[in-house]
């Protein structure tokens, strides 16, 4: 896809974040829309605390086993499920939605947001 890239897992992505915390949990490889890391910061700077990874980048193996859709905007490196510690999942909906991410899913069990680049707005909770 344009504009995603294959980085070393190491290197750091902007002032919040490094390509570790994006890396699939099955293989390690790293993939992420640089969008998405734009995304994330402008959330980490409205709500002032640390956002954490919980899933990033998702190869189509991983992504099948932890039950993803098939066409999941993580297996693209579109996606990021993250948390905020204290913070509620519809409050960190809403500050997701000013820092301008398009999908955002809302699980408040197990306590966790879904945020995406997709392009095009879609809202739902899990």
């Amino acid at each position: 896809m344009l504009g995603v890239v294959s980085v070393d897992e190491r290197r750091g992505l902007s002032e919040y974040f490094k390509a570790r915390e994006f890396a699939c949990r099955c293989c390690g490889m790293v993939l992420v829309h640089p969008e998405l890391v734009r995304k994330l910061e402008a959330l980490r700077h409205l709500i002032g605390a640390p956002v954490f990874i919980n899933s990033g980048y998702r190869c189509a193996g991983h992504n099948k086993a932890v039950g993803g859709a098939e066409r999941s905007y993580h297996v693209f490196g579109m996606a990021a499920d993250i948390q905020v510690e204290g913070a509620d999942p519809v409050k960190l909906a809403e500050m997701a939605e000013k820092a301008g991410f398009d999908g955002i899913g809302v699980y408040p069990e197990p306590g966790f947001l879904h945020v995406d680049v997709r392009g095009y707005p879609a809202r739902w909770e899990g």
